[in-house]
């Protein structure tokens, strides 16, 4: 809660960063700043911290992010029923602070406890929930695991053996202004060929490898004026890439027929910004999580997730990862809530990590 309470919107993770690098100094933990490129628009940093273990063996990596969905500021947590919830309109937080609160409350009493253990690198990501712009521009050199978990996902027990590709997609349509009322040089409406166009996408889930979202229609114009300018966004995310390539096609085609239909220029631009991931190789990491998670009383259950995640970077970098889940309902809204009970099993499964992964 009190993770929580130190608000850390993206681009604005400075006041968490600073609480977690008190935290690292007052556990003793020796960690160092990792200021980013102009690529990543933040007031805070990464950062790497490295706690001491058994002399001789490999440390493997935990990675989480610091920051959190919107609204996220201010954040006001309290416990009621059970229950850990923020008040007023305003996300908890646990989507990556729940995770840095169980794993940072393992560490410290196995410290305290002197159990043994491997090293473990800890890297903080800013900038997670735009891009995974922490972690795709992180520095690396310093990190010597050649193992990684990352706990990402709302579900204890599951563990992700893929996750989709984004693509985003950028679309402007340029009509041309005149007055409402002229008829002799009427204007080319650039927000009716935007709408047309949306209309033709389909949005939501559509199957279980495919996930469309348009947001951000923008049109600012007098109301007696034809709108001239026009854009909106498309965010697809998938598995597999006949799919994607089959999805960036038609999304062309769709924008190209419909704006030279209604006499619309327009500017077309796309990037896929994360790419599929697939940690179903990784077996001996997922065979010793079962017998971690045996261990726990937790059944382990391999998924797959739309969730864009920190570990596609680390494991196409050669860190060989796993996304892992611990429980958060309504995650990224203000019906957000952590079950007090379900954080205690959490705490031994993190335990168990610590002491046998």
């Amino acid at each position: 809660m009190r993770y929580a309470d130190c608000a850390s919107e993206s681009h604005n993770e400075k006041a968490f960063c600073e609480l977690m690098e008190r935290e690292l100094t007052g556990m003793g933990i020796p960690f160092k700043r990792q200021p980013l490129c102009n690529e990543v628009v933040t007031d805070g940093w990464n950062i790497l911290a490295r706690v001491p273990g058994k002399k001789g063996e490999r440390p493997f990596l935990f990675v989480f992010h610091l920051d959190t969905a919107t609204p996220g500021s201010p954040v006001k947590s309290y416990i009621e029923d059970g229950l850990i919830r923020s008040r007023a309109n305003s996300v908890l937080g646990a989507d990556g602070k729940l995770a840095i609160a169980v794993v940072m409350e393992a560490i410290s009493q196995a410290r305290k406890e002197g159990t043994s253990h491997r090293p473990i690198e800890l890297l903080f990501t800013v900038c997670q929930e735009l891009g995974l712009y922490g972690a795709r521009y992180a520095d690396y050199s310093g990190i010597e695991s050649e193992e990684a978990l990352v706990i990402d996902h709302y579900i204890t027990g599951e563990v992700l053996e893929r996750t989709p590709a984004r693509l985003k997609v950028s679309v402007e349509l340029i009509g041309r202004a005149a007055h409402v009322i002229r008829n002799e040089e009427p204007g080319v409406n650039a927000l009716k060929a935007a709408v047309e166009i949306i209309q033709q996408i389909p949005t939501g889930r559509i199957n279980e490898n495919l996930s469309i979202n348009v947001y951000d229609l923008v049109a600012l114009s007098p109301s007696n004026v034809v709108p001239e300018y026009a854009r909106f966004d498309v965010e697809v995310r998938c598995f597999g890439k006949e799919i994607m390539e089959e999805i960036r096609t038609r999304m062309g085609q769709t924008v190209r027929q419909t704006a030279e239909k209604l006499e619309c220029k327009y500017k077309y631009r796309e990037e896929q910004d994360v790419p599929e991931a697939d940690f179903s190789g990784n077996t001996d990491i997922l065979k010793r999580l079962e017998a971690i998670y045996d261990r726990t009383g937790i059944p382990m259950v391999k998924a797959r997730s739309f969730g864009v995640l920190d570990a596609t970077w680390t494991d196409r970098l050669g860190i060989r990862t796993v996304p892992i889940g611990f429980n958060i309902y309504h995650s990224h809204s203000a019906k957000e809530y952590v079950v007090v009970e379900d954080v205690k099993k959490m705490f031994e499964l993190a335990e168990n990590i610590i002491r046998y992964f």
